[in-house]
């Protein structure tokens, strides 16, 4: 990330590094997807775990699904990473994958006492938590095969006053301001699992993210496909290349304003919000294989 960081980053940084995965086999054409009760919480889940020393987070799924549940598979694709707070008040960063189920041998174990294979409508109403749910319907869609993407399209945070400043406009860095509506993003999308996260290479963008992006363990990547001067096409084909993903991305007014109005234009894309995108709001797109389907807004928080 180009210089900078936003204030409080610390409050970002996981304490806590783990994995998991959505576990499934199918019945038929169905998928059914597996969910553990830990009788310690009393809770249903998502089988997942910390990271051993030196372990990948994909070896860490794999292992804590084993060890959990007796399952062992084949993993086929990334989730994305979630982060929340534990009830110890410790951050927490999970990587998930989707698993298919190849082998079974369930023993009831000191982590998990029982284990059930539901549909997905059944395991999302089961499950304790509302971000297994979320992962539990990306995987039974990717599973599918008709998996969706969705992207996340952000304007920077405010950064003052650029007539103010004699430094290159690349480098002017959030405000106070800004900074505020940085935690907002943060905790509105920190729960959603997320594959990757893309900015402009100015420092506004940059900042914007940047907490995101360390409190679930990923890396910002650059791109002139979102700069000031890029154009609805060049948006467009960054999209095409994150199809099947959940990937934020942060942009300009001068490049989100005529994306934005060029998806309201088309009579194959929802667009159903107000046409408007202050600093730090967000619009969230949704994407079947490589297009734009359907368009909201979701204002600065």
């Amino acid at each position: 990330m180009a210089g900078g960081h936003a204030r409080r980053a610390d409050d970002y940084k996981p304490t806590i590094w783990a994995a998991g995965a959505v576990v499934y086999r199918l019945r038929g054409d169905k998928p059914e997807v597996l969910l553990v009760h830990r009788q310690r919480y009393g809770d249903w889940s998502l089988p997942k775990g910390k990271l051993d020393r030196r372990e990948s987070f994909k070896a860490c799924a794999e292992r804590e699904v084993l060890e959990e549940t007796g399952v062992a598979g084949v993993v086929e694709e990334a989730l994305g990473t979630v982060g929340y707070v534990t009830p110890a008040g410790n951050n927490k960063a999970v990587r998930y994958w989707l698993l298919r189920a190849t082998e079974e041998s369930f023993k009831p174990n000191s982590e998990v006492d029982k284990i059930r294979w539901l549909s997905p409508k059944k395991a999302a109403r089961k499950a304790s938590y509302g971000r297994d749910v979320a992962l539990i319907r990306a995987g039974a869609l990717m599973a599918k095969q008709r998996m969706p993407g969705t992207i996340y399209l952000v304007r920077h945070a405010d950064a003052g006053n650029k007539k103010k400043r004699k430094k290159p406009d690349d480098v002017r860095p959030i405000s106070k301001k800004g900074h505020e509506q940085v935690e907002a993003l943060v905790t509105r999308l920190v729960r959603t699992p997320i594959n990757g996260i893309i900015s402009s290479p100015s420092l506004r963008c940059e900042q914007t993210v940047g907490p995101l992006a360390q409190r679930l363990g990923l890396k910002v990547k650059p791109s002139k496909r979102l700069r000031r001067d890029a154009s609805p096409a060049d948006v467009m084909r960054l999209i095409k290349k994150s199809r099947g993903t959940r990937t934020v991305m942060c942009s300009h007014r001068e490049t989100i304003g005529p994306f934005i109005e060029h998806l309201a234009d088309d009579p194959k894309v929802d667009v159903s919000s107000r046409l408007e995108w202050p600093k730090g709001s967000v619009w969230e797109l949704t994407t079947r294989r490589g297009r734009v389907t359907r368009a909201r807004f979701i204002p600065p928080g």
